[in-house]
Order: structure tokens, then C-alpha cells, then sequence
């Protein structure tokens, strides 16, 4: 789940005024069905789901990158360094975060990986050499508290915890907490090279890598095989779509609307992430979880507002 909105360009003069937050919002329901999809593919390795994503990814953004002539490699060296950090963080995130979706309930998963503003704060004051005061500690406590009711430890909660497989829930709770570190390193990455590079562009390193690192992965293992005929094959296209249409959705409103009120947008995945978990899978959430879900869009919602509060501010 990580936007490619590398180049965010100039703002539409005709479009109508919040068709900025209906794109993030339709962003959204692409990447929640996407991650849906992923849970449906039941007979293949999350590596190998990753594998097709991406195939389906770099297939949908070739075309135009052609027609358009957009350069692939940048003529400077910093830029390229970046471009690779985005395209391995971004691939090694989407493997972890396909991995939480087979092990761990659909709405704990995206929860988790939601996480990811904390880090994104944590890495600018690391990285990009910005401000990190004491309300972004207290939204980091915040969030890692809503993560540990979504991943109920045996060691704090016990063996009275509600979860068939509590080791490999744990696991997967990291793995998608992993693939909100992995995908914050990407965002930096994004944000480092501004508007240095077109956004089809990042698409097709994150794609490439993903289908290098997920390929030489399935072979070391042993696991690469073609999907089985049947809803498999039909739910990795509907996959590869979904993606693609998430991350044109989620540029548009990026190119559209500031930063701040589309990040508020973008906490409803959780919601619809539940709601999927729900309809079709037929899991209902745990108050734990869905406790910890409320506090992990609390720390996001704070602080997308705080951004709209600052922006404000300058203005």
C-alpha cells in the first residue's frame, strides 16, 4: 500500500472544489479491495502474489511512460540512489505487508500498516534533518499502544486471548508493522526527489524490483508456480487493477488537494478494510483490535491536522 506521488505537478484549474478527498477516498476503496483480493488468493505465496502485482503494475504504466517518453533513469546520480531506495523499500514493503494479509485478519493488518505516519516523522527527523517535538512522541506511544492491542502478545495479554494461533498472528503483526517501516523509507525517498521525477516513473522501479526480489525469492524457496485455473487467476487481475487504479487515484489527489487533508482521507482503509473482513471473509473483528484501530487513526488524524494547522499558520 505505498502512493506513488512522486510528482505531483500543478493544480487542476477545472476541477471542482474537494474532487481532490473524493480521489483519496476512491484511492481508498481501490487499495482495500486490493488488499481483499490478496486474502481471496488463499493457493499462492504472498510472494508470489507480490510477483503478479507488480508484473500487473509495470504492464499498466509502460505504455504511457512510452507514449509520454518520460526518461527511466535520471541524468544525476543522487536522484538514481533515491529512485533505487524507493524501488527496494517499496518492494521489500509490499512483500511484508501481503505477507500480514495471508497470516493475520484483514482489518488488524491494514491497521498496522497504517502505522507508517509515525515512522515517516521519525525518518524526516533522521533523514531530512526535520523538526520532531514532543507531540510526535506522544502520537508514537499512542500508535504502538493501538499496535500491541492488535497484536496481543502472550507475554502481555496472556493465553486467554482469542486468537487461534497467537505465535502466528504475532508474526504477522510484524511483518505488517515491518512493511509500515519499509514503506515510510519509501515515502522519504518520494519526498527527497520531489518533483525530480514523473510518478509512473516510481511505479516501474517499485515494480521491477518487486518482480526481482519476490522471483529470486520463489526460486531460492522452491514456490514459484503459475496460478491454478479458476478465481485465483481472476483475483490476481483483479489485484494488479485495484493497484493501479489506487495509486492513480491517490497521484490525482495528491496533484489536487494538500497532503494534510488527504492523509485524514486515507485512514478510511481501516474502515473499509473491517468492513471487507466482515461482508466477505465473515470474521468479526475483536475489541482489541478494533480498539487499537481507533487509536492508530487517532495518532494519523492528529497528525494530518496538525500539518493543515501549520500550513495555515504560513499562509
Amino acid at each position: 500500500m505505498v502512493p506513488g506521488s512522486g510528482d505531483t505537478g500543478k493544480k487542476c484549474s477545472c476541477s471542482f472544489p474537494g474532487l481532490g478527498l473524493v480521489c483519496a477516498l476512491v484511492s481508498t476503496v481501490f487499495f482495500s479491495l486490493s488488499s481483499l483480493f490478496v486474502k481471496l488468493v488463499w493457493d499462492l505465496h504472498p510472494l508470489e502474489i507480490t510477483f503478479f502485482r507488480c508484473a500487473a503494475q509495470l504492464v499498466c504504466a509502460l505504455p504511457p511512460i512510452i507514449y509520454k517518453k518520460l526518461p527511466l533513469v535520471p541524468e544525476d546520480t543522487s536522484p538514481r540512489l533515491y529512485l533505487l531506495g524507493r524501488g527496494v523499500f517499496g518492494a521489500v514493503a509490499l512483500c511484508m505487508q501481503f505477507y500480514a494479509f495471508h497470516h493475520i485478519p484483514l482489518g488488524d493488518a491494514t491497521t498496522v500498516i497504517f502505522s507508517s505516519p509515525i515512522f515517516i516523522a521519525l525518518f524526516a527527523w533522521l533523514i531530512l534533518k526535520e523538526s520532531y517535538g514532543w507531540f510526535n512522541f506522544v502520537v508514537t506511544l499512542t500508535t504502538l499502544t493501538g499496535v500491541v492491542l492488535i497484536s496481543k502478545p502472550s507475554f502481555i495479554f496472556g493465553s486467554v486471548v482469542g486468537v487461534p494461533n497467537t505465535t502466528e498472528h504475532l508474526l504477522g503483526t510484524l511483518s505488517a508493522f515491518g512493511g509500515a517501516v519499509f514503506s515510510s523509507l519509501a515515502l522519504i525517498m518520494i519526498r527527497k526527489l520531489g518533483k525530480t521525477v514523473h510518478f509512473l516513473v516510481h511505479i516501474s522501479f517499485l515494480s521491477v524490483f518487486g518482480m526481482i526480489l519476490t522471483f529470486v525469492l520463489l526460486v531460492a524457496f522452491g514456490e514459484f508456480r503459475m496460478p491454478p485455473c479458476g478465481s485465483d487467476r481472476y483475483y490476481l487481475i483483479a489485484l494488479g487493477l485495484c493497484g493501479v487504479g489506487g495509486q492513480t487515484f491517490l497521484t490525482k489527489a495528491f496533484q489536487l488537494e494538500k497532503a494534510a487533508p488527504v492523509a485524514i482521507v486515507r485512514t478510511m482503509d481501516i474502515v473499509f478494510a473491517f468492513a471487507w473482513q466482515f461482508l466477505f471473509l465473515g470474521e468479526i473483528p475483536a475489541p482489541l483490535s478494533v480498539g487499537g484501530a481507533g487509536l492508530v487513526m487517532s495518532s494519523a488524524i492528529a497528525i494530518a491536522v496538525k500539518k493543515c494547522l501549520a500550513e495555515r499558520q504560513k499562509q
